[in-house]
């Protein structure tokens, strides 16, 4: 107990379990890494870039700048072929033909929910009733006795 508390007190770590009976890549092909944690105030924590890991790829962004163009490409297109300003005209008539119309009340709107709700519920009833008898009529003749 006191050597833990010396090793612990000196900074120095469990370096983690110990595997016994030979080779590591024939019995763990996949090496598996340390999990170490540092104690506090003993060792510095490495900032470095790891040197395995990928860079972006260097030089033109074609990407970046393929899509802002493509975009710009078509809507040149549409603003020349006037399609730009029958969007603008379809969208002014819509909004003008909005206001126009007479929009239900609440209660109004509650009563129609309630006939639409009672109108599925019906319809779904009578789909399983009609479903239930047609089945019982075709597997009864199909398994009835022949006579």
């Amino acid at each position: 107990m006191a050597d833990a508390n010396k090793s612990e007190a000196t900074g120095k770590s469990n370096p983690g379990p110990v595997q016994s009976g030979g080779s590591d890549s024939v019995k763990n092909p996949v090496s598996q890494p340390e999990n170490r944690v540092p104690q506090l105030g003993t060792e510095k924590a490495s900032l470095t870039k790891e040197p395995d890991v990928a860079t972006p790829q260097e030089g033109f962004p074609f990407w970046e700048v393929f899509w802002p163009v493509l975009i710009l490409v078509v809507f040149i297109a549409l603003w020349k072929s006037g399609k730009i300003t029958a969007i603008k005209t379809y969208i002014h008539e819509t909004r003008e033909q909005l206001r126009k119309a007479t929009w239900p009340t609440a209660e109004e709107l509650k009563q129609h929910i309630v006939v639409v709700l009672l109108s599925s519920v019906l319809l779904a009833a009578f789909t399983v009733a009609a479903d239930f008898v047609l089945r019982e009529i075709i597997w009864g003749a199909l398994l009835s006795p022949a006579q």
